[in-house]
Order: structure tokens, then sequence, then C-alpha cells
């Protein structure tokens, strides 16, 4: 770390307010015998420039096609301006600047998405509303508006968090005679072991960030959720046109689309890059720089978490899913082994197994969690929250508080869970405060708005 007179500057003594812009520096991408990228920025600002790396190696198909290095090479230049938000953040940058990298105008409006929208959380929970308003600089360009290569539609690459949506996405394309591939970004144990049940082949991205972000972290930056999503999918579109694949298939659900609550006048919504929103600005960005946009939509848009829910109950235990299944995000940090898959306290897990319950037997469900979270007294509160009957719906990616009611009130009908006792509790408040239920049936009936093409609804509707 260096100020602009090249004089070190010790971490423990790093100010945010010191670099209030972040600027896109250095490129480096060797798509045709490594694979190695390099993505360089700076905070900068009163206190001089603090640079860093971030070194990613993407996987390289067996025969590399210049036409598809130059695609991919171009979708990963707009990945460096959009991982910028994991630098901006240290120190809530306001002013983001693309330094020579010309983009398109929707290219330009999918920044402006991620650094306002995309950080609402951050800002709130850092209490920085200046950060809604930060603006992104740069050159524009006109769309090249042509195709830099052909595609597979059959062999679409599907992002594999290790949950049971993209398990869903995954069997319903195999099933239907697709030849679906795995994407991962840093896969471990638990990613690894969905993709082998899957019997689908993977391609992996090492994504490694600059160490010295994590030591200012511990020194005085700003830290939280980033739309790390909006990254990910820009490096799966890459790895796909670089391999010649077809579109990226996200599973991202209806749900992911409503906001937790509203700050300052605009909505923070926790899952705002795996919502509608952002998926239409990056197929609007990426069509303006490949000449077209359906290289990436969500095949689960239409549906909420508890009919996902309900697609994955379906998948015959025989596959060997409930085994290593997960959607736990503690389960991916570096202080717990990647064999622990639920924690069990958190909001993640609490509605999962809340949506799980109601498609499924009660000893499956306690089965794939080690553990039946609804006869814990210890987790009332928590589901107190995901229903509304307490704060805000956590900052979790957790269906809308409609389906968690829903959830509960059906399962007090139910004779494997009635006289759980959180189901009991829960019941108990929705009647005393006259909180409004709907029929799950209707809320499983629920459609929303989709941009998946119909073949690939078709093999949907057919699993």
């Amino acid at each position: 770390m260096t100020t602009q007179a090249d004089v070190p500057v010790p971490v423990s003594r790093f100010d945010p307010t010191a670099y209030p812009r972040l600027v896109r520096t250095s490129f480096h991408a060797d798509l045709a015998s490594t694979g190695e990228v390099a993505f360089g920025y700076a905070l900068a600002g009163p206190g001089g420039t603090v640079e860093f790396t971030e070194r990613l190696v993407l996987p390289l198909p067996e025969t590399s096609v210049p036409a598809r290095v130059a695609a991919a090479t171009a979708v990963l230049h707009l990945a460096h301006a959009v991982a910028g938000v994991s630098y901006a953040k240290a120190s809530a940058a306001t002013t983001i600047d693309l330094g020579d990298l010309p983009v398109t105008g929707a290219e330009l409006v999918l920044l402006r998405g991620v650094y306002r929208d995309g950080l609402h959380e951050f800002a709130y929970t850092n209490d920085l509303p200046a950060v809604l308003d930060a603006n992104v600089v740069g050159e524009t360009e006109p769309d090249p508006g042509h195709e830099f290569v052909t595609w597979d539609p059959r062999r679409p690459l599907v992002p594999c968090g290790g949950g049971k949506d993209s398990i869903v996405s995954l069997e319903a394309l195999r099933r239907s005679g697709h030849s679906p591939v795995s994407f991962v970004v840093n896969p471990n144990e638990i990613t690894r072991s969905v993709v082998q049940r899957s019997k689908t082949p993977l391609l992996a991205v090492t994504r490694r960030i600059d160490p010295l972000l994590l030591e200012l972290n511990e020194s005085g930056a700003h830290n939280g959720h980033i739309p790390v999503t909006a990254i990910n999918s820009l490096l799966a579109i890459a790895v796909s046109v670089l391999h010649g694949l077809g579109p990226v298939v996200m599973s991202n659900e209806s749900s992911a689309s409503a906001p937790n609550l509203t700050w300052h006048g605009r909505p923070v919504n926790h899952q705002w890059s795996k919502g509608i929103d952002a998926e239409r600005l990056i197929r609007a960005a990426v069509a303006s720089r490949l000449g077209r946009g359906d290289r990436y939509f969500s095949l689960l848009r239409h549906l909420n978490e508890l009919s996902i829910g309900a697609l994955f109950a379906g998948i015959p235990t025989s596959s060997g899913y409930d085994d290593v299944v997960t959607s736990c995000n503690r389960a991916f940090t570096i202080t717990r082994s990647a064999g622990v898959r639920w924690c069990r306290d958190c909001p993640k897990c609490r509605f999962v197994f809340l949506a799980l319950a109601t498609s499924q037997p009660a000893a499956r469900v306690t089965r794939i969690f080690g553990g039946d979270m609804l006869r814990d007294e210890a987790q009332l509160d928590g589901y107190r929250e995901l229903l509304g009957l307490k704060d805000f719906k956590p900052f979790e990616c957790v269906g809308e508080l409609h389906e968690s009611v829903s959830a509960a009130a059906s399962l007090a009908d139910r004779p494997d869970w009635q006289d759980a006792q959180v189901v009991v509790a829960l019941n108990a408040q929705i009647a005393a405060t006259g909180t409004p239920v709907r029929p799950l049936a209707d809320v499983l009936a629920e459609h929303g708005p989709t941009l998946a093409p119909q073949a690939y609804l078709d093999a949907l509707r057919a699993l």
C-alpha cells in the first residue's frame, strides 16, 4: 500500500474517508494458454492511493478459438469493472472511475445498478447513505452490434452453489435431454460432491481477492454485503463463451426480487443481484457487447422458494442429493469444516427447513439437516423474523414473508409436524396477531415473470 509519493502507509492507519474514489486500473487475461486473469484497482483520494490486484484462473478448452477468446475477454472487461465493488466498499467510494475502459450504454447502466442498488444493504448496515448515489464515470462507445461466436443451446452452463435450487435446474435439464455443464467459483468439498451426484462435468474458476483487502478489513475499512452474484454471473458467461457452450442458466427464484425494507426512500434487497432487475441489466449489457442477450437467464425465475422446494422433493432419494445438498452459507466459511453442511442456527437453514417441510415427510427433512429445527425452541425468534412477526425479513437468501406464513400455517395440519414446538408457537402468534394467511396451494401456484426460453421452461415442467 503506497501513497502518491510512494511512501508506505501502515495498514493500522487506514482511513476510509481519505479514499473516496475507486479507479479501475490494469487488466490482464491470457485465455489462450494459462487462463490467468488479473484485475487491477486503486482507491484514491487525499490519502494517496491504495492498489489491489485480484487474480483469477479460468478453465481453458482443449482448443483455443480466437473468436471465442475475443468474446470472453470482452465479458471479462465488464467483470473487471463489476468486481471492483469488493474494493470500493473498503472506503465506501462514491466515485467509480472506469479509467481507459470504454463501455456501452447498457454496460454503464448495469455498473450504476451494481454500485448503487447492489450496495444498498452495505450502505444501510454501515449507515452510509452517500453510497446510494455513487457515480460511475467513464467513456461510452456505441454497441459493437455483432455476434462473436456461435453456441450450443443443448449444452447450458449451470452455476451450482450446492443448494436445492441449482440441483432442480441441473436435474430438469439433464432429464430433458440437455447436456448441462456445472460451473462453480472456488469449488469446495460440498459443491464438488453435488456436481458429482449430478453426473455433469464441472468447469471451475479460481478467484482470489487481494489479501491486502482482508488486512484493511481489520484496520478500519468498511465491510459488508456485496452483489457477488453479478460478479459470478459474468465469470460464468465468459467461461461459457470461451468453451462454446450454451446459455448460462441461473437458478434464481421470484422471491429474490423482493426487498427486505425501505431506507431513505430506496428499497434495500439482500438479493438484488439475484433479482429480475439485475437479470435484465446483465442480459442487456451482454447483448450490447456480444449481440445477443439470451446467453443468460434464470430457469426458476417464475417460481417461489416453496415451489422449488416441492420440485426438489420430487427428486427421488436414490439420486443421493439428500446426502450432499446444502444451502447454509456458513458451510462455506474458512472457519468451518466443509463437511458441516448445515449449521441449523441461521436464517437460511431455518427457511430451507421450513420450505422443505411443506412438501416432504418429517423423517426425510430431519435426515437431510441432521436434526429437527421445528422442535428446537431456541429457533423460535429466528422463525418469527422469517414470518414478519418480529423485525424485518433477515438479510439472507430466504423467501418472502407470506411464503413463510403460509408454510408455517400449513404444517399445523400435518400429523408429523403439528405438535412441533416451533409450529405450535408460530401458529398461536399468527392467530393472535391476525396475520393474513394465504392457502399453501395458492402460494405454490404463484407464477412471476420469466425470461427463460420456452424449450427450457418445458424441461422444467417435465421435472
